[in-house]
């Protein structure tokens, strides 16, 4: 039911946020009621307070896997490798087992200079047969790595990281109040309990 003005009008947004964290002027509002209102409020506050700290560390964060990038930028070099032999088909086990969408194969590649390398690499299954060309990346001794980050990698890696750190604070928080609320129950229970004792009599409580 939401409260209404005199006028008819519902009240302001800051008048029933007070009365939700139990700050109205209402002689129904308990003791803990209000403390439950402060935990509540404390709560929100220090989850906005986190929302900067998150962002803090997604910036530094995104700070060092861009250099991370950089650095593999420099140090690395796609080059183009030919499929020497044709992958066997996989067969499926049962209906509905997938097909991999990778396969190893044997490849030659030519590193800087014009030597030219035989290995096995990861190819997607369609370029998985002889004469097949695929990209692959080489370190500065010419080995097989990984494509360095790029600059959308570190700035997805920072937002993930910035939300981690955000859902953690609010997940403590909830869980804090969360306890002082089931805590402030039993109280509210065993003060109801005893008031009605001394209010209906001993015989109404067996």
């Amino acid at each position: 039911m939401r409260y209404r003005t005199r006028a008819g009008r519902p009240p302001h947004f800051c008048k029933r946020l007070l009365r939700r964290l139990g700050f109205a002027r209402n002689p129904l509002v308990r003791r803990s009621d209000r403390v439950e209102g402060v935990l509540a409020g404390v709560a929100l506050v220090i989850a906005l307070l986190a929302v900067p700290l998150a962002v803090a560390f997604a910036r530094a964060d995104i700070a060092d896997e861009t250099a991370a990038s950089e650095m593999q930028l420099r140090s690395r070099h796609m080059v183009t490798a030919t499929v020497l032999t044709t992958a066997p088909e996989q067969m499926p086990v049962g209906d509905s087992a997938p097909v991999a969408a990778t396969s190893r194969v044997t490849a030659v590649w030519h590193v800087p200079g014009g030597a030219a390398r035989t290995g096995m690499i990861t190819v997607p299954t369609g370029a998985a047969s002889t004469g097949a060309t695929t990209p692959i990346w080489l370190d500065r001794n010419g080995r097989q790595t990984t494509a360095p980050l790029t600059h959308t990698d570190a700035v997805t890696n920072g937002v993930l990281v910035a939300t981690f750190v955000w859902l953690c604070a609010a997940g403590l928080l909830t869980g804090a109040l969360w306890v002082a609320r089931r805590i402030l129950d039993h109280r509210r229970a065993t003060r109801w309990a005893d008031e009605w004792a001394q209010f209906a009599g001993p015989e109404a409580v067996r």
